[in-house]
């Protein structure tokens, strides 16, 4: 992949990023590869894409969102001046969020995103969202992504990278789950240092590998606002609240399934205790799973 065949990809709609993945497997555990750890945080992936008239960003389904001259509503700061200094002929991946101490207001970062999406005018007094990169694909234009992430991380610009963490280990990811929770924060990113990028220009977007995503789970409770399978063996639920709502699997025993299913279908409004990894780019609970259910 050379700059403008990444480019072209974004575009047409075509382009892929590698995925982090959840699931840290215990050969990964034995293998206890050198990790570079960044925050993560409660915003949208995006790709900047520095052309010679404009730096572009574009959401995870390729949709050009906005410039980074396009709007006023960035927060400003040394990040900023580093974009827009940036060689053109290079390919930033990273996240665009309303920054904050604790875990990011995904809210007002929603509105955010979807005023500049329709590409309306942002009301006076919206919240102000930055940019932090944790990948770089093409540099100046030339290919960097088959470069191991440790080399690619410092092509970089420091005030541009996303917020370092102290881990340096695979094996260090439970203690990094637990400062998550006492911090407040969505978790972390743990970047194999040897790893190249696994980004495509076509195929499917799932996670590859090459780095890892290190998060707290969380109990939520839900409205059960309708049953999309409503047998006990296989059942999936559609859940809700006042912001969102998703499918659902369960977690329940099948004699719990029943008596959920009977419940709902005679009326009774019920709740359901959702563990999940946080929320993804669609608002959603990440990987949820129906633990238990409270009859009203």
């Amino acid at each position: 992949m050379n700059f403008d065949e990444i480019a072209k990809a974004i575009r047409q709609r075509q382009f892929l990023a590698s995925k982090p993945i959840r699931e840290i497997r215990p050969v990964d555990l034995q293998r206890n590869p050198e990790i570079i750890a960044s925050r993560k945080y409660n915003g949208n992936f995006a790709t900047a894409v520095v052309d010679r008239d404009a730096v572009t960003f574009f959401t995870s389904s390729n949709l050009p969102l906005v410039t980074l001259a396009g709007t006023s509503h960035w927060q400003g700061g040394e990040w900023k001046e580093a974009l827009a200094d940036a060689t053109p002929g290079t390919v930033f991946l990273g996240e665009i969020f309303i920054p904050n101490k604790a875990i990011e207001d995904l809210g007002a970062f929603q509105e955010w995103y979807a005023w500049h999406l329709n590409g309306r005018t942002v009301p006076h007094g919206s919240a102000l969202a930055t940019f932090r990169a944790f990948d770089i694909l093409a540099s100046g234009g030339k290919p960097t992504h088959a470069l191991p992430y440790a080399q690619r991380h410092q092509l970089i610009p420091r005030p541009l990278r996303t917020e370092p963490a102290r881990y340096t280990r695979l094996q260090q990811a439970s203690a990094a789950i637990e400062v998550s929770r006492q911090l407040g924060i969505e978790g972390f990113v743990f970047w194999d240092a040897d790893a190249p990028s696994l980004c495509k220009l076509s195929g499917q977007n799932k996670p590859r590998g090459g780095a890892w995503k290190i998060k707290p789970m969380f109990t939520e409770n839900f409205v059960l606002l309708g049953l999309v399978n409503s047998e006990p063996e296989t059942l999936v639920m559609r859940l809700g609240n006042q912001v969102t709502d998703f499918k659902c699997g369960s977690g329940l025993t099948v004699a719990e399934r029943r008596e959920l299913i009977a419940l709902y279908q005679q009326g009774k409004s019920v709740a359901v205790s959702v563990a999940h990894y946080g929320y993804n780019e669609q608002g959603r609970p990440e990987l949820p799973s129906a633990k238990a259910f409270i009859r009203s």
